[in-house]
């Protein structure tokens, strides 16, 4: 059965289908009640051919499905539809095909846009205006009949729009969530996006907040050592008294160096927002909204009362005056109790107000012997079908009946059975649509609650993944500006200290020192820049590259650095190779700084799928360990292992059993063509 379902609604539109229904119940109602006329079965001829339309007319709705038509082809469609309506009226002039026609008319809301339907409205009141005039040749009856349709036909229309526009929200709703649900699908290429934005924004705002202070410390760095490599060319004997102030300064750049990798590790993140993802404005939660049910409220009764005393004037024998004074003293009370009882909320008075209405319509059918004005019962219907529930709706439905009956106690009227079945086919028109309507809202809110809760957690992975690519940037920077920058401060710092010890007993070398720091110091700028711009600090090889840094540490230091490249290293991924290089200048900047070593030795060696870098050095207990520290913490073994986890490896240092310390780094030797 649900897979019949599903076979059947796709063959056609979902806004026909539920019109395709009604107009068949409809059809199916004309047909029995002409089968049940003893009169229209004596003229078996004129029936056959009136039911040979209705099927023509069913047939034609049925095997057509509309989906594959243009507007024009529907209009045609439903064209023919309509002369087949109009023939079968021809032949029996049953009273209940009357609202075929008006089921045609509600399809065409469904299909079409106002002004099309507008004119598709007309034209069909056009032809069942002339159709029922060239039956009745009266034109009296046929301005009754006209108003007897009116209000049925005005409450259907409405019905119908109400329901048209909730099945446009809940199709766009719909369209809403397979948007939602391809966003999610494709949420990994988003939060990539989410993830480098976020990092430029977080570099950005670093390099503003933080490494102005360094790049600043740098620039008076520079500056004091320029000064004091000027005065000490010109006067060797003062180098002593100069190299203590580019000394402090590069101390103060040290300084500022720790502030801002304490910073980085362990200041919270960007107070700005991460970025959310757009929704589109919220829905109404109503059937109606407040001011058109208000105008509804008013406007649906106050319709009827004035069709009903239309109706009383264009009888053949008038109404006396008492009659049509209680039929305005009703209509009015009427008018009051429908929008009184729109504004109540509680289910019981609901249900006490539109019995109140029930009452009031069948005291005005009966007292003036108009059964045609029980189609007030249509807003009675109205409301049940917008605000009842399926409980009390089929309550009060069972206790209709009763109500009427006390009427007719109160003032006897006769019901015949084509007003019966007249006015319950009118009530299903109207309350088929807002049926309908709840429906749609019920799911159109469920999709609703799927969308909020899509969005809701693409936007908690969206922030989880801003914060997370913060984090990784600030420790990037932390690690970068630690190992790369903070190395090369602390070669400057040693540097110095050489050039003051030798600045008493080889004022020459002295100088040529303080040079090589103020090479350092422009080194330092472009490895700033390189941590700001995230780019790789290994010029065209790695071998080279490690060999210069191998160079720069023995230049400002006084012990041998020992390098042995074992295996092809130059080939290696990227990542690789920026740890490698930052694992060995982390060694070297360690060994220089707390260990009292006259050789360093690095050993950098590549084979079986691992690279394997040690760095070890020994223990000389009367060498003087230079005073050169960035701070506490382990800020740079720290970094190392966070490379090392990142790249699958690990990540060792300890003292050696014999005296001295080492390093070692195991990675997954990975080169570029694997990648």
């Amino acid at each position: 059965m649900p897979s019949l379902i599903r076979t059947v609604t796709s063959r056609y539109q979902r806004t026909a289908l539920a019109f395709l229904i009604l107009l068949s119940l409809v059809t199916l109602v004309v047909a029995l009640s002409a089968l049940g006329d003893a009169t229209l079965r004596a003229e078996w001829p004129r029936l056959a051919g009136m039911l040979a339309c209705l099927g023509v007319m069913l047939g034609l709705a049925w095997l057509t499905p509309l989906r594959v038509l243009t507007t024009w082809g529907q209009l045609a469609l439903i064209g023919l539809e309509l002369a087949a309506a109009a023939g079968a009226q021809l032949l029996t002039a049953a009273p209940l095909i009357d609202y075929i026609y008006l089921v045609l008319v509600l399809q065409g809301i469904m299909l079409f846009r106002p002004w099309v339907w507008a004119i598709m409205a007309v034209g069909v009141w056009a032809i069942w205006a002339v159709v029922r005039y060239q039956l009745s040749k009266d034109l009296l009856g046929w301005l009754q009949s006209n108003l007897v349709i009116a209000f049925p036909a005005t409450c259907a229309i409405i019905a119908a729009f109400i329901y048209a526009r909730h099945v446009h929200r809940s199709e766009q709703m719909q369209a809403m969530l397979q948007q939602m649900q391809q966003r999610y699908a494709a949420l990994s290429a988003f939060l990539r996006d989410v993830q480098q934005r976020a990092a430029r924004e977080e570099r950005q705002r670093l390099l503003h907040l933080l490494a102005s202070e360094v790049q600043q410390a740098l620039v008076n760095a520079e500056q004091s050592v320029t000064a004091a490599l000027a005065m000490a060319q010109t006067n060797l004997g003062r180098v002593q008294a100069v190299i203590d102030v580019p000394r402090a300064a590069a101390a103060n750049a040290i300084e500022r160096l720790r502030a801002t990798v304490m910073a980085l590790r362990y200041q919270s993140g960007s107070d700005e927002s991460p970025p959310r993802l757009a929704l589109t404005g919220a829905i109404d939660e109503t059937l109606i909204a407040p001011r058109p049910n208000h105008i509804l409220a008013w406007l649906l009764p106050s319709l009827f009362v004035s069709l009903s005393l239309g109706l009383a004037l264009l009888q053949p024998h008038p109404l006396s005056l008492g009659a049509l004074l209680w039929l305005l003293s009703l209509g009015g009370l009427l008018i009051v109790t429908s929008a009184c009882t729109q504004q109540v909320r509680h289910a019981v008075f609901v249900q006490l107000g539109l019995a109140a209405q029930t009452l009031t319509i069948g005291l005005m059918a009966a007292m003036t012997n108009l059964l045609p004005l029980l189609w007030g019962l249509l807003l009675v219907a109205w409301q049940m079908a917008s605000r009842l529930s399926l409980l009390q709706w089929l309550r009060f439905v069972a206790v209709l009946p009763l109500l009427l009956i006390v009427v007719s106690f109160w003032q006897p009227f006769a019901l015949d059975v084509t007003t019966t079945v007249s006015l319950l086919v009118a009530m299903v028109l109207v309350s088929a649509p807002l049926l309908l309507a709840r429906y749609q809202l019920r799911r159109r809110q469920q999709v609703e609650q799927q969308v909020k809760f899509l969005e809701a957690e693409m936007q908690q992975q969206a922030n989880e993944v801003h914060k997370i690519a913060v984090a990784a940037e600030r420790a990037r920077l932390a690690r970068e500006m630690h190992d790369d920058l903070g190395s090369k401060l602390v070669l400057i710092n040693l540097t110095l200290q050489v050039a003051a010890e030798l600045a008493a007993e080889d004022p020459a070398a002295a100088c040529d020192h303080l040079a090589n720091s103020r090479e350092l110091l422009g080194s330092a700028w472009q490895s700033l820049l390189a941590v700001v711009d995230a780019e790789l600090p290994v010029g065209a090889t790695l071998t080279e590259t490690l060999r210069q840094l191998a160079r720069q540490c023995a230049q400002s230091t006084r012990a041998r650095v020992e390098l042995d490249i074992q295996g092809e290293v130059d080939h290696l991924a990227a990542p690789v190779i920026h740890c490698l290089y930052r694992t060995v200048q982390e060694g070297l900047t360690n060994a220089c700084k707390h260990a009292r070593a006259d050789t360093i030795t690095v050993q950098v060696k590549v084979e079986g799928g691992c690279v394997v870098v040690t760095i070890t050095n020994n223990d000389c207990p009367d060498r003087v360990l230079l005073p050169v520290d960035l701070g506490s913490g382990s800020f740079g073994l720290i970094g190392l292992r966070e490379r090392a986890e990142a790249l699958g490896g690990g990540l060792e240092a300890g003292p050696l059993p014999a005296g001295g310390w080492r390093l070692r780094l195991v990675l997954p030797a990975e080169d570029e063509a694997s990648l």
